[in-house]
C-alpha cells in the first residue's frame, strides 16, 4: 500500500466518524434521540470508536518512530526513540483521558474563560518545552520532512489545545451552552483536527522510513 493510499483511507475513516458524530450531536439536542446508542461515535468520550482509531494511529507513529531510530545514520537515535515514547503517551492519554486529572475546577473563578479546562496551561507548558528540546532535531531534517512534521503539529495543537480554549470560552462567557450542537461541534472538529495533523504527521514518517530503508514491513510472531 502506498502512503497516498493510506493517507485517502485515515482521511475518509476520520471524515465519517466526524459525519457520525455530527448527526449523533443533532440527534440528541434536536430530535431528543437515546444518547446511550450514540456515544459509541462521539468523538468528546473516551472508550468508544472515535478514541481507538485515534490512539491507532498515535501507536502507528511510535512504532514508525522507533523503526526510524534502527536505520537513523545522521540524527541521534534517542531523539527518534524519545519521540516514540511520546506517541505512546499520547495514544494512552486519548484512549482514558489523562488529561482530564488537571481539571480544577476551584481555580476556574480565577482564570480567563478560555482556561476553564484547566489542563492546558500545563500541556502547552510542556509543549513550548518540547518545542524547544526539538528545535535542534527539527533543523537537521531535510526541509520537506521538516516542514510536514511542523505543519502537522501546529494543525494538531490548533484542535487539542486551540479549539479546546474555544469551546471553553464559548461556554464559560454564556454564549453557547455546555449541553448543546454548537458545543458538540466544536468538540468534533477539535478532534477532526487532532485527526488531520497525526495523519500528515504519520504519512510523513512512512515516506521518511521508505526513503531511509526502502519499504515498511509490519511482521508479527507467534512463539509457544
Amino acid at each position: 500500500m502506498t502512503t497516498h493510499k493510506l493517507r485517502a483511507i485515515l482521511l475518509y475513516i476520520s471524515g465519517t466518524l466526524f459525519a457520525a458524530h455530527l448527526v449523533g450531536e443533532i440527534g440528541i439536542y434536536a430530535f431528543d434521540a437515546d444518547k446511550n446508542w450514540l456515544l459509541p461515535f462521539n468523538m468528546d468520550r473516551e472508550f468508544n470508536i472515535p478514541t481507538l482509531f485515534s490512539s491507532t494511529i498515535m501507536l502507528a507513529c511510535a512504532y514508525i518512530l522507533n523503526e526510524i531510530k534502527k536505520v537513523s545514520e545522521k540524527l541521534p537515535s534517542k531523539d527518534w526513540r524519545l519521540l516514540s515514547k511520546i506517541f505512546i503517551f499520547l495514544a494512552i492519554d486519548e484512549f482514558f483521558q489523562i488529561h482530564e486529572i488537571f481539571i480544577i475546577p476551584d481555580l476556574r473563578p480565577y482564570l480567563s474563560p478560555a482556561l476553564g479546562s484547566t489542563w492546558v496551561m500545563p500541556y502547552t507548558a510542556l509543549v513550548i518545552y518540547l518545542g524547544w528540546r526539538f528545535s535542534k532535531f527539527l533543523r537537521s531534517l531535510e526541509k520537506y520532512t521538516r516542514q510536514k512534521f511542523l505543519q502537522s503539529a501546529g494543525i494538531f495543537l490548533s484542535g487539542a489545545i486551540g479549539m479546546e480554549m474555544v469551546g471553553s470560552y464559548l461556554v464559560r462567557a454564556g454564549i453557547i451552552r455546555l449541553h448543546s450542537i454548537w458545543y458538540g461541534s466544536i468538540t468534533g472538529l477539535e478532534e477532526l483536527l487532532e485527526l488531520l495533523g497525526l495523519i500528515i504527521f504519520l504519512t510523513a514518517l512512512a515516506n521518511h522510513l521508505i526513503e531511509k530503508n526502502g519499504a515498511i514491513y509490519l511482521r508479527a510472531t507467534i512463539t509457544e
